[in-house]
């Protein structure tokens, strides 16, 4: 598991994008380059995808802490998987200013992985900022509902997440100041 997480190139290299802003164009291009990637190791590793990045607003997606807190994510999500012996077959990283990203192929059910890595996401104030997806061997991506989960919710006022995102019911300063408080009580002595 040890050689999947994060070396001391890669979280000296993530760190170099803290506080950089990322554009419009910057961002359409990091979603097209994802599903890229995710098409190529689903086509290359017959498994399941998992793709990780972090929920984070604004033209600002490397945060302070947000490398620590990617890696911490990406250690629960390696051990999550590994104490359900479901085994790594491909880790694959993207660091850029437009945040950082994790894929990695597994050999598993999808359901079943999706069944194991929402709880991370849920447990605790940090997790709400995890954005963990499973993309099923036929490439589709399985929803929380597909389980029996209910959506997230906004971190600000328990609403549908997906509602307020729309609407832009709240700034990004408004969420920044709440992720950023959120990083504090998680890393701050």
């Amino acid at each position: 598991m040890e050689h999947f997480l994060l070396s001391d190139t890669e979280k000296e290299e993530l760190k170099q994008f803290i506080g950089a802003e990322a554009e419009l164009p910057d961002m359409l291009n990091a979603r097209e380059r994802r599903v890229w990637v995710q098409e190529k190791l689903l086509a290359e590793y017959s498994g399941v995808l998992v793709s990780f990045t972090l929920n984070i607003p604004g033209p600002v997606k490397v945060l302070p802490y947000v490398p620590e807190t990617f890696e911490l994510a990406l250690k629960e999500i390696l051990q999550a998987l590994s104490d359900s012996g479901i085994p790594v077959l491909k880790r694959s990283l993207i660091l850029d200013r437009t945040g950082p990203e994790a894929f990695l192929c597994v050999d598993a059910d999808a359901l079943d992985v999706k069944r194991l890595l929402v709880p991370l996401e849920d447990a605790s104030k940090l997790g709400r900022l995890y954005d963990i997806d499973i993309i099923g061997r036929d490439g589709k991506k399985i929803a929380r509902s597909d389980i029996g989960k209910p959506g997230r919710t906004c971190l600000l006022c328990g609403r549908p997440a997906r509602e307020c995102s729309r609407s832009r019911t709240h700034s990004v300063a408004e969420l920044t100041s709440a992720i950023e408080k959120i990083f504090k009580e998680n890393f701050a002595g």
